[in-house]
């Protein structure tokens, strides 16, 4: 599986103030849920705890199978925690940045934390490549939203031969989106995660 992440201002500053620690620290450093022990992120702790929301935790130690497949990257070739200009994730060198990790890796299921970024895989010089990876689509992309009292926002879910795609709001940078929405859609994702868990046979 693969995330899109963003550093948190306090995390840039860890790199920047205390550079020997955290590399030191990072070293130690196996899989996505145990990094927060170092870099004390608002964006990893909630994607953390939506896992456990869709009753697929993720261990501390993060020394599980399942814990030891999830893969956190990024669509653009930085780690910048504000984004003023997004023209740029259509940019050549960050739209290769992207599929470059996709086909190394072949996540089996890709999570995109931002709305935007399912839209610019739709983009037809995008998709065709895309496809030469994944396979043809199998389900087109289709959003979902959930009844809810506060703020709804879509989920978007899309699938290749090869891979699922789930697309979340930004897990720190979008306003009004609860914990209480997103455990809403536990049904679709944790059915996705058990046939990845069935496949990778653990």
């Amino acid at each position: 599986m693969a995330t899109n992440m963003a550093y948190s201002k306090h995390d840039e500053y860890l790199e920047r103030e205390c550079k020997d620690e955290i590399e030191l620290k990072s070293s130690k450093i196996l899989t996505f849920s145990n990094k927060s022990a170092i870099f004390d992120s608002p964006y990893d702790k909630r994607i953390i705890k939506w896992f456990g929301l869709f009753e697929h935790p993720l261990e501390e130690n993060g020394e599980s199978n399942f814990d030891k497949c999830l893969l956190q990257t990024n669509w653009c070739d930085d780690q910048g925690h504000h984004v003023e200009n997004y023209n740029r994730f259509l940019d050549e060198s960050n739209v290769s940045n992207f599929l470059k990790h996709a086909n190394e890796y072949m996540p089996m299921v890709l999570m995109f934390m931002g709305s935007k970024l399912i839209h610019y895989l739709q983009h037809e010089s995008i998709k065709d490549r895309f496809l030469e990876i994944f396979g043809e689509e199998i389900k087109d992309l289709k959003f979902v939203t959930k009844d809810f009292e506060g703020r709804q926002f879509k989920i978007g879910f899309q699938k290749f031969e090869k891979t699922t795609i789930v697309s979340f709001p930004h897990p720190s940078g979008t306003r009004g989106l609860s914990d209480g929405y997103i455990k809403l859609f536990q049904p679709e994702i944790s059915a996705i995660l058990i046939e990845f868990k069935q496949l990778r046979r653990f």
